[in-house]
């Protein structure tokens, strides 16, 4: 969170997130007070040094610099200011939002302090307040790029896309980081050619901007154009290593690509740098079931649900990747609590019903794998489940329903066939069985696909 404005490469030279915009005010608090009584220029001399002291992570010497400031100037803003950010550094937000605010009221002028509230109010979950703290940011200061841009992401980030686009259109934002949030802010509103006028902008006036190309990938994608997309993607590989957010950005559109080889590395370097982050081991289980690797898959679950132990999408792709493994007891408990949390979610019940289908409770296997088709009746894999299960019990007429079903919906699942040529069989209609055979031999031909293999070759789950 405390790089939550810096997302567009734009990175503090060793100073925490907090840092930037007081020491970057600190030259204008200075040059104000030069011509200041000497009481005064004593201050800002205790100022300058807690600066420095700041920047060097001398933080304790800061501190007294900054007290000793203000004994001598009771109401000074840029010290509060400064103090405020040390606490903030501490990680005392109640206390680093009081400075913040006795700085705003000393000197209401003060643009850092009103960014530092911003910044702030993010990191305490009021992102209402960190817009109104821009605003009046912008209000004081219209020209400040880096207010500019923190406003614009905030927006687009609340989903406020229409607004995000009228604001950095009126006001002429035109940093390449501000650019590039245009293009994400029309993006979401499905205006690809606006979006990539707008990321092509952010290029023109930064070649190397992350988030642009990233963005020009994503629009390639749309347009399904792969191999527009890879090189975008390969452009941005050099600008995204050091910032978790780019690189979990760069690893969705990698999977999307079916790159795999190109999302590993960075979802393991993103986790390096956030590992707190849920997200970043979600994905990173995504990507080795993909693989596959179900024990690594496995092993990023259980940390994404460490993290988050009630997410219900995260119990059920855990305990399909136990599933995976045939481990089918704790299998059943992660989608057990998964299915109470979210009674909505189609794949939960179908997972449930292969482990009781797998265990010979076929009763229970029919109901939940109607669950699942009430829920999703286009779910292919679960009609032709519930059509095998209905073979085993010997409810021919069921059976041929389901998985006749099944077929239409997936003409191209050799299990479907290879169980309807096993009916057709039983009711001894030679005939029809071989027609099925001869299709799952060209679908094995075709894909490598094999018909004999058990019920348990689920589709991935798909994240919502």
């Amino acid at each position: 969170m405390e790089q939550a404005f810096n997302t567009k490469g734009q990175r503090n030279k060793g100073t925490k997130a907090f840092l930037l915009v007081p020491l970057f005010l600190c030259p204008f608090v200075l040059n104000a007070l030069l011509a200041s009584p000497a009481w005064a220029q004593s201050a800002a001399d205790n100022l300058e040094r807690a600066a420095a002291l700041i920047q060097n992570n001398r933080i304790e010497e800061a501190e007294r610099e900054l007290n000793q400031a203000l004994k001598v100037k009771p109401n000074d803003a840029a010290a509060f200011n400064l103090l405020g950010a040390i606490r903030a550094q501490q990680g005392k937000l109640d206390e680093a939002e009081t400075l913040f605010a006795r700085a705003v009221r000393a000197d209401n002028r003060l643009v850092g302090a009103h960014l530092n509230l911003a910044r702030l109010y993010l990191l305490k979950g009021a992102p209402e307040k960190t817009v109104a703290e821009l605003k009046e940011a912008l209000r004081l200061e219209p020209d400040n790029a880096e207010a500019g841009y923190r406003l614009a992401w905030m927006l687009l980030s609340l989903g406020r896309f229409d607004e995000c686009i009228g604001f950095v259109e009126q006001a002429g934002q035109k940093s390449a980081p501000t650019l590039a949030v245009l293009g994400d802010a029309y993006s979401k509103k499905g205006a690809v050619d606006k979006a990539e006028a707008s990321y092509l902008a952010a290029l023109d006036a930064d070649t190397a901007n992350a988030d642009a190309l990233l963005g020009l990938a994503g629009v390639a994608r749309i347009r399904a154009d792969r191999k527009t997309a890879a090189q975008y993607l390969n452009r941005a590989r050099g600008g995204v290593n050091n910032s978790p957010e780019l690189l979990y950005k760069f690893a969705l559109l990698a999977l999307d690509l079916q790159l795999n080889g190109e999302a590993m590395p960075a979802l393991k370097r993103a986790s390096e740098l956030r590992p707190d982050e849920p997200s970043y081991h979600f994905l990173s289980g995504v990507a080795w079931l993909r693989k596959p690797d179900l024990q690594e898959a496995e092993l990023s679950f259980r940390e994404f649900i460490r993290l988050r132990p009630d997410h219900a999408q995260g119990q059920m792709y855990l305990g399909y990747s136990l599933l995976k493994q045939k481990k089918y007891d704790e299998a059943r408990e992660w989608l057990e609590r998964s299915a109470a949390k979210d009674a909505a979610a189609p794949d939960t019940f179908y997972y449930l019903g292969l482990i009781a289908q797998e265990q010979n409770e076929n009763e229970r296997a029919v109901e939940l794998f109607e669950k699942a088709i009430r829920l999703a009746p286009s779910l292919a894999h679960a009609h032709i489940a519930l059509g095998a299960t209905y073979l085993k019990l010997k409810n021919y007429p069921r059976a041929q329903a389901s998985l006749e079903t099944g077929v239409k919906l997936n003409p191209d699942d050799s299990k479907a066939h290879y169980n309807l040529a096993l009916l057709y069989t039983r009711l001894k209609d030679p005939q029809r069985a071989q027609e099925e055979m001869r299709i799952v031999e060209r679908l094995k031909n075709s894909s490598g696909q094999t018909a004999e293999g058990d019920a348990i070759t689920p589709p991935s789950p798909r994240p919502r």
